[in-house]
């Protein structure tokens, strides 16, 4: 594994954080299609990244690592399934909600995502990537 394919991995974090900051910001202002067309572009930016580091890190991960490869994959499956619940509870909702209470909701129910994404980002930048680039 190179230390730019891990570069380009950690720059992939930071894209989907601010793809998924996207998606909560247009859920607070009630624009649910906006919503709905940057969490189909988190999905398929998450697809792609998560289908990198199971092809090209996680094998090559060591039995003694701070954490198993079984952690890091059964998290990519919670994310890949949470990321399509949130799509198929936006594709039932109008494209535009006007009442504050609702907007409100939405942009609380999204913090179960988006702090699994940083704490996943986190536990691949503090082990898998130290420990492959190692």
């Amino acid at each position: 594994m190179t230390a730019n394919t891990i570069a380009d991995l950690s720059e992939q974090h930071n894209a989907i954080l601010q793809i998924m900051q996207h998606v909560r910001l247009a859920m607070l202002a009630g624009d649910i299609a906006s919503a709905r067309d940057a969490l189909h572009a988190l999905h398929a930016l998450q697809a792609e990244h998560i289908a990198a580091e199971e092809s090209d890190l996680i094998p090559g991960l060591n039995a003694s690592a701070r954490w198993s490869a079984k952690v890091y994959l059964a998290e990519h499956a919670k994310l890949a399934a949470m990321t399509e619940e949130w799509r198929a509870h936006l594709a039932r909702l109008p494209a535009h909600i006007v009442e504050p209470e609702r907007r409100l909701a939405l942009l609380d129910a999204s913090l179960r995502l988006q702090h699994l994404l940083e704490h996943h980002f986190e536990r691949e930048e503090k082990g898998l990537f130290v420990e492959i680039a190692g």
